[in-house]
């Protein structure tokens, strides 16, 4: 059985992936734009974004 990769909430359209050890056994620091779907997936260590608007109406869509 496999492990799945880990999914990350955010609710902005950009976001910056250095991997799951940060600084310390992770990867460069990398910036990731969303597609319009409001995914994206880090080509270093597979972690996947999705875009959830904030609570409250207020859009941090750019």
């Amino acid at each position: 059985m496999t492990t799945p990769f880990e999914t990350i909430t955010v609710d902005t359209k950009t976001v910056g992936c250095s991997g799951a050890g940060g600084a310390v056994g992770g990867h460069p620091l990398v910036y990731l734009n969303l597609s319009p779907a409001g995914k994206a997936e880090c080509p270093y260590c597979s972690r996947l974004f999705v875009y959830e608007a904030p609570k409250g109406g207020a859009s941090h869509a750019h």
